[in-house]
């Protein structure tokens, strides 16, 4: 919610779901989508159609994102960073999984990215897609358990920041991960350029 809000400032208000929408996306089912962007779209449009009301039509905007490791080829999914361990699996086991797929991986084959895209829908017709990657990172082979997010996101405990002199993604300040031309970044120019001030519900 944090980086949709960013996102759409200026353009939209934003008014979250009462259901977060991977819970519920768990809860019926794996999301069905190949690639990134088609899960992006899958959720804006199953959600756009169900927030349809007699004279209400939102437009309705989800996004998904994936962990980018080249070097693992087709032992990588992007599209299941979160479920690759396991429906069952915390983040440390998320983490401790990674680490022990990827030991193999030396100098420049542990470069990592992250893709995010992120898909507007209006009953059910999905009015635009945008995706973008990150900046590279290094991916460590370990990590510190206070470094994982509060709501247990755990890919920046492993995201080393060449650019930050080798500190983890997860130790940076919010100043300083302002200045990164992350997917998020990369995202708003995308959407101001498509929809400038057309976005307004």
């Amino acid at each position: 919610m944090r980086e949709l809000t960013a996102l759409l400032d200026g353009l939209a208000r934003l008014a979250a779901l009462p259901l977060d929408i991977s819970q519920q996306h768990q809860e019926e089912g794996d999301e069905m989508g190949e690639t990134i962007e088609a899960i992006a779209a899958e959720k804006a449009s199953a959600w756009s159609l169900r927030l349809r009301t007699p004279g209400s039509e939102p437009v309705v905007v989800a996004s998904d994102g994936g962990l980018l490791v080249p070097a693992l080829a087709k032992h990588w999914d992007p599209t299941r960073t979160r479920r690759f361990a396991g429906a069952g699996a915390d983040a440390p086991a998320r983490a401790d999984a990674l680490i022990a797929l990827a030991d193999h991986l030396e100098g420049d084959q542990r470069r990592i990215g992250w893709r995010e895209a992120v898909a507007f829908a209006k009953g059910g017709e999905v009015l635009a897609c945008f995706a973008a990657e990150s900046g590279p990172g290094l991916l460590a082979r370990d990590y510190s358990v206070s470094l994982l997010d509060a709501d247990g996101f755990w890919v920046p405990a492993l995201w080393i920041c060449p650019e930050f002199d080798g500190r983890r993604l997860a130790e940076l300040t919010p100043e300083e991960q302002a200045t990164r031309d992350d997917h998020w970044r990369r995202l708003r120019g995308e959407v101001l350029q498509a929809f400038g001030g057309e976005l307004s519900s």
